[in-house]
């Protein structure tokens, strides 16, 4: 514990003591770490599991869940004031807001240019198609052409 100078109002504040103490106990952050790497050997066991069209949200779905534990109990968010959190939350909300209108846009880019006729390269990574091969003439090989005289 350490004596700091509080100045509130201009006037020095007597006897405040600075604490720095941990939150949470050790074994807290240990069952966390244990829980994150349950959910980091789900993941790895969701990968290889042919779920069909449900592996994707059940792969967001335990990454949510990691993202979650790490930022209540490391970021401190658990613990701390209710406007933070808020804060935080509704940043994740219009990120993914914005998201969801980049996903949007990339989904009906082929129908607006349809419709508007513009142009864009189709099969960009193919090959060219070589152009037939030109007829050989037969001259030179073995027999003189006629001479003029």
């Amino acid at each position: 514990m350490t004596e700091t100078k509080l100045h509130l109002h201009g006037k020095p504040v007597e006897g405040f003591v600075e604490l720095h103490e941990h939150i949470s106990p050790v074994s807290t952050y240990m069952k966390v770490f244990g829980a994150l790497l349950v959910l980091t050997a789900l993941t790895y066991a969701v990968s290889y599991m042919s779920l069909g069209p449900a592996s994707l949200p059940v792969a967001m779905i335990v990454a949510v869940a990691k993202a979650s534990l790490v930022c209540m109990f490391f970021m401190h968010l658990k613990y701390d004031e209710r406007y933070h959190v808020f804060i935080f939350l509704s940043t994740l909300i219009f990120v993914g807001i914005f998201f969801t209108f980049t996903i949007f846009d990339l989904s009906s880019r082929t129908k607006l240019q349809e419709v508007q006729g513009t142009f864009f390269l189709k099969d960009f990574d193919r090959e060219p198609e070589a152009p037939p091969p030109m007829p050989v003439e037969a001259h030179g090989e073995g027999e003189a052409a006629p001479a003029e005289h």
